[in-house]
């Protein structure tokens, strides 16, 4: 009966320390959430991803290439003009005076921006693409679209008009 019951409590003691032993990590980890404010400055950045074809193969249509990314600054100048028009936030020309990086991902007839800090942006973007990190790392993430006329103009409106209210309900909901 005693190495039933010692079978028993054995691993569930050693669950129990693991649990608490993990519990107080995250806890000494924790860091202080970034809060979006009136003023900060933001860098932003807009791309698209191109398949481009190295060889391939005519008579079968069949072709091998690699996707890269692009700059896409018709859509970054529309992301600009939205942002410049809310007035929440000061667009800057140099990622050293950001507070924060917009990337903005520009699809056929969707957009998505994320929120990034700086250091993010430089290991994870320019580096090499890992958009699950960025993601991770992101302060905040906002989708527009798809569109059945997608426009730049229209995704640029319905991106930022996303950016706008969640940054106005955090804002609500820190003053209760």
């Amino acid at each position: 009966m005693t190495k039933k019951l010692v079978s028993f409590l054995l691993p569930a003691l050693v669950l129990m320390f693991t649990g608490f032993s993990f519990q107080s990590v995250n806890a000494q980890t924790s860091s202080s959430p970034f809060s979006f404010r009136a003023g900060q400055s933001i860098y932003i950045v807009a791309f698209r991803r191109v398949y481009q074809p190295v060889s391939g193969d005519v008579s079968t249509g069949n072709s091998v290439g690699a996707y890269q990314n692009e700059y896409a600054l018709d859509a970054e100048q529309k992301v600009r003009k939205e942002i410049v028009k809310w007035r929440y936030f000061r667009v800057v020309d140099k990622l050293s005076e950001a507070d924060f990086v917009l990337l903005v991902n520009s699809e056929y007839s969707s957009m998505e921006a994320l929120a990034i800090p700086h250091e993010a942006y430089r290991q994870r973007f320019k580096e090499k693409y890992d958009m699950d990190t960025l993601r991770e790392s992101a302060f905040g993430r906002f989708l527009a679209g798809p569109l059945k006329i997608p426009t730049l103009s229209r995704l640029s409106e319905r991106l930022i008009k996303q950016f706008r209210e969640k940054v106005e309900d955090v804002k609500s909901s820190d003053k209760k």
